[in-house]
């Protein structure tokens, strides 16, 4: 058949070529017929209602008859059907928030060009009837989606399918606002935050608005729709600190749409997000308590993974240098001195997290043989994937809990974490009689905040050193450094 593009008038009605057009025998006479013609081009894409796939380039369909009366009768009926899903597929395009925000800005510049506001009246006049005219008809889309089309075509309402990306936008680095940066790992936190209240709120559509959410709706996304919510891999409900963070992710984008891009809403004299002084949240409930591993533990951890391994090695320097995880195993070679004696830090979890670390005993040799190794790959740990989303490892976190497990047994739960190695080096630290500001250098921490704090722009790498020793000495005397 030929697949030349036809237009809709030919698809439907199929003057050219008889009353037999769109049917085929499959095997030849005597065999059943089939249906079969170019798919219209606005279904292309679109889900096919018969197959619950999309449409293709060419519609064919079998209509289990041999009988060439029938078969042109149910080739009727599918040309009908296509019909009504062409005039469906016109309905739908005219009235996506695309479209939408098309006639705002129509609108806007209508009103900006002439301070009269005639035109934009015009406009708003001949948006109404059209909008009107389809409430009417037959095969109208949804009230409830032609309500919300007006609110953001009329400049009303403010999509989230708008804002979400326009906000990432706006705070993303070297941005031209001022905006502090989000972090890979926090865009992904949001754009979570704001799937969880799609689906709160049944947005099928996707063209729920910032102005749909009240407080009373926030309040309940907050405390029945979240905590409803079960991993799908713990079969727990959802952590009231990650409840808590999510709303934390919603009222930031609310307030940057409201102070910052003075969204008017009269429902919004206040960030419904803003719950005010209400009872604190006990966080620490759902958190396991965190502790320094003993002696013992650390050395039946590493005895299964040698020195050389991606588990061994990202191990070791976490207790050597008391440095989160995902700082050690995201680490570009160009971040580590040639001769192995230190690295830096260049971002991490908070501003303090940039910083220099430098690297004593054992733990400078098994970062050069990591070197010697891999430094070719332009990553010091290049076995650990990275997930371009976040820019972060969840690969190692998720293979130490197991390994934990293995090695510690069930009653480790909860107490100690791959993150127990920062605790274990900091309490080395103080037993080593480092002083604290020092360790925070070191570790990373911001520290009390005193008025001559401005002052202090921290240790010399050679001193950095020296406090490092200490507490690699402090290690090997409590025995952390057997099988090192």
């Amino acid at each position: 058949m030929s697949t030349k593009k036809l237009s809709n008038l030919d698809h439907i009605e199929g003057k050219d070529t008889g009353e037999m057009r769109y049917l085929k025998q499959a095997r030849g006479d005597g065999s059943g017929y089939v249906f079969r013609m170019v798919t219209p081009e606005k279904l292309r894409g679109r889900e096919n209602p018969w197959t619950g796939k999309p449409f293709g380039n060419e519609i064919k369909k079998g209509l289990n008859t041999r009988h060439r009366p029938t078969a042109r009768q149910r080739r009727d009926v599918i040309l009908g059907e296509i019909r009504a899903l062409e005039m469906g597929a016109e309905a739908a395009d005219g009235f996506t928030m695309q479209s939408a925000l098309a006639w705002r800005e129509e609108i806007a510049a209508a009103r900006e060009a002439d301070p009269t506001g005639h035109e934009a009246e015009i406009l708003a006049l001949t948006l109404s009837g059209r909008l009107e005219k389809e409430e009417e008809g037959r095969d109208a889309p949804p009230t409830k989606t032609l309500r919300r089309f007006a609110r953001v075509a009329q400049g009303s309402g403010f999509p989230l399918s708008e804002a979400v990306p326009q906000y990432i936008r706006e705070r993303s680095p070297d941005n031209p606002f001022g905006f502090k940066p989000l972090k890979r790992a926090t865009v992904k936190e949001v754009e979570i935050a704001v799937s969880h209240l799609r689906d709160f709120l049944v947005d099928t559509e996707d063209a729920a608005c910032l102005e749909d959410v009240t407080p009373k709706l926030a309040r309940s996304f907050r405390q029945d729709y979240l905590p409803s919510i079960t991993s799908k891999k713990t079969k727990e409900p959802m952590a009231a600190r990650t409840a808590e963070k999510y709303v934390t992710m919603l009222r930031k984008l609310w307030d940057w749409a409201i102070s910052d891009r003075e969204l008017t809403s009269a429902k919004y004299r206040s960030n419904p997000w803003d719950f005010g002084c209400s009872i604190p949240r006990d966080r620490k409930r759902d958190e396991g308590v965190r502790e320094a591993f003993t002696a013992s533990e650390v050395q039946a951890l590493l005895a299964p993974k040698p020195r050389g391994t991606r588990e061994g090695d990202a191990f070791r320097l976490a207790l050597a240098t008391g440095a989160r995880i995902n700082e050690l195993v995201l680490l570009e070679v160009a971040d580590v001195e040639p001769d192995a004696s230190g690295l830096y830090i260049r971002e991490g979890k908070s501003s303090n997290a940039a910083r220099f670390v430098p690297l004593v005993g054992d733990a400078r040799a098994l970062m050069g043989a990591r070197l010697s190794a891999h430094g070719q790959t332009g990553r010091v740990f290049p076995e650990w994937p990275i997930k371009p989303s976040t820019g972060t490892c969840g690969a190692v976190t998720r293979w130490f809990i197991d390994f934990r497990r293995k090695i510690l047994g069930e009653e480790s739960e909860g107490r100690v974490t791959l993150h127990s190695t920062r605790h274990t080096w900091r309490t080395a630290a103080r037993r080593a009689g480092v002083a604290e500001p020092d360790v925070n250098d070191l570790g990373g921490w911001a520290g009390p905040k005193t008025s001559n704090s401005v002052y202090d722009h921290g240790l010399l790498k050679e001193q950095l050193e020296e406090a490092q020793e200490q507490i690699w000495q402090e290690l090997e005397r409590s025995d952390y450094l057997i099988g090192f």
